[in-house]
């Protein structure tokens, strides 16, 4: 389990900040997007404070577009401007967040036709077979109890979840990696924090899986 912990900061020097890495859940897009439309990532480690677990693996972290806007006549770049809310626990509660998106990462390559995993399996899919009443081999054909579990698309997201937890980014990433002529800045003049995606392609596309680094303010929980 990969462990992010919060680190006091000496007085006189920067303020406190806890870092929690996280993965697009859908595609966030400058074509599509719309002002205050909700964006959701997924933490996929810890944030402890002062040992308490504060936000656990797993949890969902909410935010919305702030500004959003496609090269074109009326404006010289793509803009996609974000600001972080909250954490949401599997519990229902909800963490208060003050953070910024400090790094993302390109995911691999998703489609399942260019997956050698899903290759492989698929071509042997018509050997995967089930019994009949007789228990004979009817090939082709899944029993209803291995069908969900058997299938090359259903293979291949089993053996890439284990084998595809490598992260891209680490604690001290900036910027955008793996995105051509995305850049990432920060609009930190005044409360709440907003992260800034701008491009001079004519759109910005963020695929589900992007990987995330979030750098926030000590989180706190909302309500009792």
């Amino acid at each position: 389990m990969l462990l992010i912990t919060f680190e006091r900061a000496s007085i006189g020097k920067q303020p406190p900040v806890t870092t929690v890495f996280a993965v697009f859940t859908k595609r966030l897009e400058t074509k599509t997007g719309i002002v205050n439309q909700e964006l959701a990532l997924r933490t996929i480690s810890d944030v402890v404070i002062d040992g308490v677990m504060v936000i656990p693996n797993g949890s969902t972290v909410i935010g919305h577009i702030v500004e959003v806007a496609n090269k074109g006549k009326e404006s010289q770049q793509s803009i996609l401007a974000v600001v972080i809310d909250k954490a949401v626990l599997e519990s229902g509660r909800e963490v208060s967040l003050q953070a910024i998106i400090a790094a993302v990462a390109a995911p691999q390559d998703s489609a399942l036709t260019s997956d050698p995993t899903y290759g492989m399996m698929h071509s042997n899919e018509p050997k995967m077979v089930g019994s009949g009443p007789n228990g004979s081999a009817r090939a082709g054909e899944l029993s209803a109890s291995s069908k969900a579990d058997s299938t090359a698309t259903v293979g291949t997201a089993r053996i890439n979840g284990e084998m595809r937890k490598g992260l891209r980014l680490d604690v001290e990433s900036n910027g955008a990696i793996g995105f051509s002529g995305l850049t990432l800045s920060w609009r930190l003049d005044a409360p709440p924090p907003v992260s800034v995606f701008s491009s001079k392609n004519k759109e910005i596309r963020l695929e589900a899986g992007t990987q995330v680094l979030l750098r926030m303010a000590p989180p706190r929980y909302v309500g009792n």
